[in-house]
């Protein structure tokens, strides 16, 4: 039986009601990868969008966005496509076989803020949903870039985003001018403060209310740091006390050093170092009605809830628009902004995720304050490992 499927909620009820003790919401769509055909971006088509109406992907997913700068099918037959899910890579995956979906970001310098590369693989809801929680691993190349470089642009990949898409139009307009939003997306950012927590929020219905200042976000308004767009660029300690389960702090373990994260934070000290894996958690809930300050935002590493937002106005008023939009898309991977290392180097670097599960409610193990972390195993006593 694959193991990418998507599943019917039979009885689908309010948010509400999904959120409330007793009611038993389901999955809607898992994929660990391994059952995916052999596959790369530019396998069977070099277009920069490719959908499984018109192009074959992996199976279960709507569409793929890929725009490589270093790889075979722009003349670099040494280097990797934008998205590979192989079974060649099983280094790369959970446990050490199978399948994941490995992106590569590529570090190129074009003279001003060009985002070198992009990979994303996208699931469409046509139904939509009030609420939805998305969980998945990650592991990070062991020759990713872990160091903010002095002197040098901050590194962002943009790597989830979850969203509400009008059906018109693409998929992959996100601007005021497009068919998307709300959004809700995290990215990877490392700079001369560390490692960040890089968050952005758009309103919606699809384009119209893009922006969201941060006085329209009381709870969170005090860390939006980009005026009225409703970019988040926080650190892992300070900035996120308060956010954990019932108005706590959060416990994040310091990944390095052992104990709670403190001060300055580096990506090893959260993600962990060389082959680590890490656990990522993410739910949306749209506000109750347009103008309503209850939408909700809230993220897990290692089922630790480290931030929340109660009080986002994702639908307002619309002079366009008489919808309600509903979170529709998710999608895994992003574009990079990265223009670390000289470009002759032809830099590039790899991410991996694998076991995606999207649901309908927020699983009981998130908040049981377990922080699980996994460990890779010791080797056994007596062999000696070479």
């Amino acid at each position: 039986m694959a193991t990418f499927k998507t599943k019917m909620v039979l009885g689908l009820v309010t948010g509400a009601l999904l959120a409330s003790a007793g009611v038993q919401a389901e999955i809607v769509f898992e994929d660990d990868f391994d059952d995916q055909p052999d596959w790369t971006s530019a396998l069977y088509s070099t277009d920069s969008v490719q959908r499984a109406t018109t192009h074959k992907i992996p199976e279960g997913w709507y569409s793929i966005r890929q725009v490589p700068t270093w790889a075979p099918s722009t003349g670099y037959p040494d280097k990797h496509e934008a998205i590979e899910i192989l079974a060649s890579n099983a280094s790369k995956a959970r446990g050490g076989k199978g399948k994941s979906f490995v992106s590569w970001r590529d570090s190129y310098n074009k003279g001003w803020n060009y985002w070198a590369s992009e990979s994303m693989l996208l699931k469409y809801f046509p139904e939509g949903y009030d609420q939805l929680y998305v969980e998945f691993w990650i592991r990070f190349d062991p020759n990713w870039t872990r160091s903010n470089v002095e002197g040098l642009a901050a590194a962002t990949s943009k790597m989830f985003r979850v969203s509400s898409w009008s059906g018109d139009g693409s998929e992959y307009s996100a601007f005021s001018d497009g068919n998307i939003g709300p959004i809700a997306l995290w990215d990877h950012k490392l700079n001369s403060y560390g490692m960040r927590v890089g968050l952005a929020f758009r309103g919606g219905p699809h384009s119209d209310n893009y922006k969201l200042a941060a006085e329209e976000i009381p709870d969170i308004g005090h860390i939006i740091t980009s005026g009225s767009l409703g970019d988040v660029n926080a650190n892992y300690t300070n900035s996120l006390r308060g956010m954990g389960v019932s108005g706590g702090d959060p416990q994040l373990t310091d990944r390095v050093k052992g104990g709670p994260l403190t001060g300055y934070v580096e990506h090893d000290q959260v993600f962990g170092p060389g082959d680590s894996w890490t656990k990522l958690g993410f739910f949306v809930k749209m506000n109750s009605d347009v103008g309503a300050r209850d939408g909700e935002f809230r993220m897990w590493l290692n089922d630790e809830q480290m931030f929340v937002s109660t009080q986002i106005p994702w639908l307002r008023s619309s002079e366009t628009r008489d919808e309600k939009a509903q979170w529709n898309l998710v999608a895994i991977g992003g574009n990079d902004f990265f223009q670390t290392y000289p470009n002759e180097d032809r830099r590039e670097e790899w991410y991996s995720i694998d076991d995606l599960v999207i649901r309908t409610d927020i699983p009981d193990y998130v908040n049981s304050g377990a922080n699980t972390i996994e460990v890779p195993p010791n080797p056994p006593a007596g062999f000696d490992v070479q």
